[in-house]
């Protein structure tokens, strides 16, 4: 079924019937949307880099949403869902996102809950796995500091330069 769909004619990009106002529109939420899921994702990568599983982290992104990097990948995706502007292309896209990314979220958080102790389990309970619940955010102090790996940032930013590039090579695919 997946290859049908895949080498269908409708299987392609700007497959949409819009106005080319309304496709802009969508270029430009989808480039917000590709911009703010960057940018959570590098604010996620500086709190648990250095520590990944090692220590507990609850501040920040992680006061509101277990998963924050997760989540703000899907906020990306759905900017290129966006850009895309196919209905095939765009359910192909959150698809491989549900069947590659639930079943790691879950797999880390049985990890997790095992390395840790109850701290854990009672993070785990009072914040949400995907969906951030923005009135739990809890600040980080002006005195704490955060240990990062430097390499492991410059990753990230290279994946957000990536997202632009692929971006912005979509949108100008459909312009010409």
């Amino acid at each position: 079924m997946i290859a049908i769909i895949i080498m269908s004619d409708e299987f392609r990009v700007n497959t949409l019937d819009i106005s080319d106002m309304q496709s802009i529109g969508l270029s430009i939420i989808g480039f917000v949307l590709v911009t703010l899921g960057g940018f959570g994702r590098l604010w996620a990568s500086l709190y648990v880099e250095g520590f990944k599983t090692k220590k507990l982290i609850t501040e920040g992104p992680y006061s509101m949403v277990r998963n924050p990097l997760y989540f703000f990948t899907v906020v990306i995706l759905l900017g290129f869902c966006l850009v895309v502007k196919s209905i095939p292309i765009a359910l192909a896209l959150l698809t491989a996102f549900t069947v590659l990314h639930i079943p790691a979220i879950i797999k880390e958080e049985r990890k997790l809950l095992a390395q840790h102790d109850s701290s854990y389990k009672k993070y785990y309970e009072s914040t949400p796995r995907l969906i951030p619940n923005i009135f739990k955010y809890k600040r980080t102090k002006s005195t704490d500091r955060i240990e990062v790996k430097i390499d492991k940032i410059n990753q990230v930013i290279w994946e957000i330069i990536g997202y632009f590039m692929l971006y912005l090579a979509i949108d100008l695919y459909i312009l010409i």
